[in-house]
């Protein structure tokens, strides 16, 4: 499986080198990048795929705290679905004291690419204006 998309290869102008050793960074960017655009879209935008992206969680605002774990369940089901370049995700809300009404989720999976099993770990940030940061 390739450390990046399809669509980053389409636009690379680099030449694929037959025997290059796989590079975890490279792929693990190309999944955050990946993460960011599944995150910031809404289930419905996507004509071919309406189950592609995150539900909007402001119809759940009123049941808040009771859709912090809904939330982080439909993160591990858009990953589990459309990110096949990981395995075993846990989906784990971060609580922040300072900020509690701030959304914030760690995702821990495993690279599935390659003969590579190796740990990677992001954070999730909800933002004020719906928008999802991934790092």
């Amino acid at each position: 499986m390739a450390e990046r998309t399809l669509l980053q290869r389409l636009i690379d102008d680099e030449t694929p080198v037959a025997g290059r050793p796989f590079d975890t960074s490279v792929a693990t960017q190309s999944i955050v990048d990946y993460l960011q655009i599944l995150m910031n879209t809404r289930q419905g935008a996507v004509g071919t795929r309406p189950d592609f992206g995150l539900p909007d969680f402001n119809d759940m605002a009123s049941e808040f705290p009771a859709a912090v774990p809904a939330i982080a369940r439909a993160i591990k089901q858009q990953i589990d679905t459309f990110e096949p370049r990981l395995r075993n995700v846990v989906v784990r809300h971060v609580p922040d004291p300072d900020r509690p009404l701030n959304l914030a989720y760690r995702i821990k999976a495993e690279l599935a690419v390659e003969d590579s099993d190796d740990p990677v770990t992001f954070e999730t940030v909800f933002g004020s204006d719906g928008s999802v940061r991934i790092r």
